[in-house]
Order: structure tokens, then sequence, then C-alpha cells
């Protein structure tokens, strides 16, 4: 992994840092970066999921617990 040294707004990470429980800068950046993508991979399942058609959503949940 490289180095990057950015200007950082300081409120921003101070808050990121008490949401997050990290104590580092890098820690809370990094950990900022993961939740992003965490979050986007999340929304975008949810959206394919909701196009599917429910009955075969429920006929695949009830495959899923048998």
């Amino acid at each position: 992994m490289g180095r990057t040294v950015e200007n950082v707004d300081e409120p921003s990470l101070a808050e990121a840092q008490r949401l997050l429980g990290t104590s580092s800068n890098r820690d809370t950046v990094n950990a900022a970066l993961k939740e992003v993508v965490r979050q986007k991979l999340v929304q975008e399942f949810i959206d394919m999921m909701s196009e599917r058609d429910p009955d075969e959503l429920e006929r695949l949940s009830s495959e899923a617990w048998t």
C-alpha cells in the first residue's frame, strides 16, 4: 500500500473517529473507505433484489431454509 498525504477536514475526521471508534488518522481513513465500499455494495444488492419477482424471492427463501 502506498503512502498518501492529503489535507483532511479535521472536524470531519474527528467525527469519523468518534463514529467509527478509531483512534489514529490512518485507521479512521481506512475504516471510512471500507465503510463506503460496504455501504455501496449493500445498496447495489438491495437494488438488485428489489428488481426480482417477489414470488421468486419467496421461493428462493423457502428453499434456503429447508
